[in-house]
């Protein structure tokens, strides 16, 4: 749950009493380890869990009359003296035990009447997943409370307290006196703690502390004279921490947010943030989850400007319903903005201030062996460079699929997609058309396994496409000279880009795949970290034919079921592959550690060439030339590298690496790609893209960092860097941004400060963003 915050005055956290209250549980920074001064019940091998009965060592069993609370109470002791029927001294490794209490002592005087104990020298109690270890303690085994002097207590999770006296107020709740609360181990000086004068703690609840003190180590950071301290792990109502920061866009930032449970599967998050430079901000968020497979995201923000009294608003709803009736599942995602561009420049995140579009889509679908069947809405909104906007909608499509399946005795497989579908699609100043749309697309396959080593499979099929609507097509009137805009009514004006007319395209589709003839040789490698390589070499060829259809320009445009081209294709490759087999058989079977592909297609139709010069001067039937090479020689590298060679220019027209490399301690990865001008040989694009992280104290310290460089202007497009540090009970990150647009250059840094149990305790931003005119 993302943690919100509210205006509010800075110097107040220091001179105000502050209320802290826990949101939605944290995952601690790293495993607890119990404290060496008070561990947790059980975490001592020599605590015996009954009383042991052993030659120097009296044991013994009351029954406690029911007016006392019943039941019965054992111990033992090395030595016992009475005095009375109602009083007993015990002395040496004592241990007594009532109902989940277990209470030890080097010597204690046992009141029978009160049920109390007076106990010093090495007192432990331990009750449930609780332990509190002191010098000294009077207490009731009745009531289960009582006062322990200069001790120590544990609870789940990972609390622990100290106190010059410490009491027990009930089976939940402590008080503290001159003592120190902190969620870290450590004796005698925790990592963060908080120093007390006095505190209230309900385990499970709150601590309520006063005079308070929050120290790092032994260095004191903050005073605060009363603050209550989430000391539970469940979601609890209250103020979340304040977060601070700084653009140089909006200026100072401060907030608050509260965080209100709303029974077990729901909960509300409310905010107000402050910007000096004239914003402000409030919003909501929901978070709900009624049943099993069911749950959802609701928030809305909204953005004021004091100054122009303009108001900006985001909407996100996500929800996801998995277990639906008749095996569906449901989604929706929505996302909506008043004014995205200028909702972009409050986003930190690369993949929201950088996108061009909104899109929000709601979904029902369910599968059924072979079949599926879904119903979806959804709208995507472009932004465009001149400022505008175009949108398309399926209001709504419903697709029926039909994944291969297997006729008769014979092994021919019926596949088939279709939709129906009712289509909006507008631009700005442009147009706004709506139509339906349905299409069919059946196919048939036939795999045919002419020898071991030589496989054959036959496809064919066709799709059959119609819309409601048509768009006008462009001529040039030969008598005159003048464009004119037509459709097939006749000639409109030039401004009209639909017709209003149906349209309808079927053509045929149909091909073969030969796989082989296949060769391969195994090869033994004795003594090494591979027992036996295999080597393959496959060729393989592809045919495929799809029919003509002359009124392609007459398409409305939406997606890639309106695309199209003719084409009688057939495409050559060989492959060279390696398989190895490791040695040690426990790291699994054979795999594929080395594959080289040489791929060329070559079109059959002259009318329709696969390469061809700017002016179109010059052609080809035959395709560029492809060549891939894989390399993976463990399961942590593996190299991709591939190139494309234009036979009719003898020159690159594409080249692309990427690599990634994973160590005990290290990562890596990298990208870079070329585009070229086949005709000139010169670079349209050249990029590289490199990420790492390094850890550089084993689990403790890490270094990460990504690098976007545009090679060919010999500028950096993109970098941002991160440390992080966790200790035992609280963890570090400092981040840092540069990405640099056609239109603006962002820089901007961030530093968290997470404690165990509580969560992002501190969370500075800021940056500035100066834009390019």
């Amino acid at each position: 749950m993302k943690r919100r915050l509210a205006c509010a005055a800075a110097g107040a956290l220091f001179t105000a009493a502050t209320l802290l209250a826990q949101g939605p549980p944290a995952a601690p920074a790293t495993p607890a380890t119990p404290a060496p001064a008070v561990k947790p019940p059980g975490a001592a091998p020599e605590t015996p869990q009954v009383p042991v009965d052993r030659p120097d060592r009296i044991t013994f069993e009351l029954k406690v009359p029911r007016e006392r609370g019943g039941g019965t109470l054992a111990g033992s002791a090395q030595r016992i003296e009475t005095a009375g029927e109602d009083q007993a001294e015990l002395t040496g490794d004592i241990e007594i035990k009532y109902r989940d209490l277990t209470f030890r002592a080097d010597h204690a005087v046992l009141h029978r009447d009160t049920m109390t104990v007076e106990a010093e020298g090495d007192v432990v109690l331990d009750q449930s997943s609780r332990r509190i270890a002191a010098q000294r303690a009077d207490f009731d085994l009745d009531t289960e409370t009582g006062t322990f002097f200069q001790a120590t207590a544990y609870a789940e999770p990972d609390q622990y307290f100290t106190g010059a006296v410490l009491r027990k107020t009930g089976e939940n709740s402590f008080e503290i006196e001159k003592g120190i609360v902190t969620s870290c181990t450590g004796d005698p000086t925790p990592d963060w703690s908080f120093r007390v004068r006095h505190a209230r703690v309900d385990i499970g609840g709150y601590a309520h502390m006063r005079g308070t003190t929050m120290r790092v180590k032994k260095l004191p950071v903050l005073y605060l004279p009363y603050m209550i301290w989430p000391a539970r792990t469940e979601r609890t109502s209250g103020l979340l921490v304040p977060n601070i920061g700084y653009t140089a866009n909006k200026g100072a930032y401060l907030g608050l947010a509260y965080y209100q449970v709303m029974g077990p599967s729901a909960d509300l998050t409310l905010q107000l943030d402050g910007y000096a430079n004239t914003y402000a901000g409030a919003g909501t968020e929901v978070r709900y989850a009624p049943r099993e497979g069911t749950k959802g995201d609701l928030s809305y923000y909204m953005l004021a400007n004091r100054d122009t009294q303009q108001r900006e608003w985001r909407a996100v709803w996500d929800h996801t319903a998995s277990k639906l009736p008749g095996g569906f599942r449901g989604v929706i995602s929505v996302n909506e903005y008043s004014d995205y561009n200028f909702f972009r420049q409050f986003q930190r995140l690369e993949d929201e201030n950088t996108r061009s579009f909104l899109y929000s889509n709601a979904f029902l679908s369910g599968d059924w062996g072979a079949q599926s069947l879904s119903m979806q809405i959804d709208q995507r909104e472009t932004f465009l460079g001149s400022g505008g906007t175009s949108t398309q909608s399926k209001l709504p499509e419903v697709n029926f699929q039909l994944r291969k399946l297997k006729l008769g005795g014979v092994p021919l497989y019926l596949s088939m997609n279709s939709t129906a579908s009712y289509l909006q699609s507008k631009t700005d100043k442009l147009f706004d058309v709506s139509y339906g749309r349905l299409d069919l697309a059946p196919e048939l396959t036939l795999p045919v396994r002419v020898a071991p080593w030589l496989n054959l499979t036959l496809n064919g099929g066709g799709r059959a496409t119609w819309w409601g609507d048509s768009r006008s097509t462009q001529r040039v009137d030969p008598l005159t000279g003048v464009r004119e805009t037509i459709c097939d009514s006749g000639v409109v004006g030039n401004d009209q880009l639909y017709c209003g007319e149906t349209l309808t395209r079927i053509y045929p589709d149909a091909g073969f795949g030969v796989v082989g003839p296949s060769f391969s040789k195994i090869f033994d490698s004795p003594g090494g970290r591979f027992s036996k390589f295999k080597h393959i070499i496959e060729p393989r060829f592809t045919y495929s034919y799809v029919g003509n259809f002359d009124d392609q320009a007459k398409v409305p445009r939406f997606d890639q079921i309106d695309a199209f081209g003719a084409a009688q294709l057939g495409t050559v490759s060989l492959i060279n592959r390696v398989l190895a087999k490791p040695t040690d058989e426990t790291q699994g079977g054979a795999f594929e550690m080395l594959s080289f592909t040489l791929t060329q297609s070559f079109s059959l139709d002259d009318t329709q060439p696969l390469q061809k010069s700017s002016d179109g001067s010059r052609s080809s039937t035959a395709g560029p030339i492809s060549a891939l090479l894989r390399v993976s020689s463990s399961k942590n590298f593996d190299l991709q590298a591939k190139a494309d060679w234009s036979t009719l220019f003898a020159n690159l027209d594409s080249t692309s690496l990427s690599a990634r490399a994973q160590g005990d301690r290290a990562s890596m990865n990298l990208t870079w790609y070329t585009n070229y001008n086949v005709e000139s040989g010169k670079s349209v694009t050249d990029q590289v893209r490199f990420g790492f992280s390094l850890d550089m104290i084993k689990d403790r310290l890490t270094l990460s960092g990504q690098v976007n460089y545009d090679l060919l202007n010999a500028e950096i497009q993109q970098q941002n860097y991160a440390i992080n540090y966790k200790s035992q009970c609280w963890g570090v990150r400092l981040e840092g941004r540069e990405q640099i647009t056609s239109t603006y250059t962002t820089r901007d840094y961030r530093f968290l400060l997470t404690l165990k149990n509580v969560g992002t305790f501190l969370d500075l931003h800021g940056g500035n963003r100066a834009e390019k005119f």
